[in-house]
């Protein structure tokens, strides 16, 4: 049975603080997502494909509440800014809350023990 994706409406139902992105916006991201987790297994997919999609929209400040990780205080007038320095240097999908859900679930499906040897032979 061929892989059905997620559907937009699938997505804003599990993650609505992202309501008021555009649908194409979301859409967009969603099919790269798509493209993303294309090798893993049908079962991990959706939450791989809308994971990543939540990330990428929050690392373009899309959003409800999308403040990257790290950042203790905001204020907008004249742009102010505070960051947590245990948390400053996060890039990539360690960035974002759902980054990092991403990376621990590529973990649990393709991490593990990778162990090379060789067999023993007779003599």
């Amino acid at each position: 049975m061929a892989y059905t994706a997620p559907t937009l409406s699938a997505f804003r139902a599990l993650y609505p603080a992202f309501d008021a992105v555009a649908d194409a916006t979301v859409q967009a991201w969603l099919d790269k997502g798509e493209t993303e987790t294309a090798n893993w297994p049908d079962a991990n997919r959706d939450d791989g494909i809308m994971l990543f999609t939540a990330h990428r929209l929050t690392t373009q400040g899309l959003g409800s509440g999308a403040i990257p990780a790290g950042v203790t205080s905001f204020k907008s007038g004249t742009f102010s800014a505070t960051q947590s320095e245990k948390l400053a240097g996060k890039t990539g999908f360690d960035s974002t809350i759902y980054g990092r859900d991403y990376l621990t679930l590529v973990k649990r499906i393709f991490g593990g023990p990778r162990l090379a040897w060789t067999p023993p032979t007779r003599v």
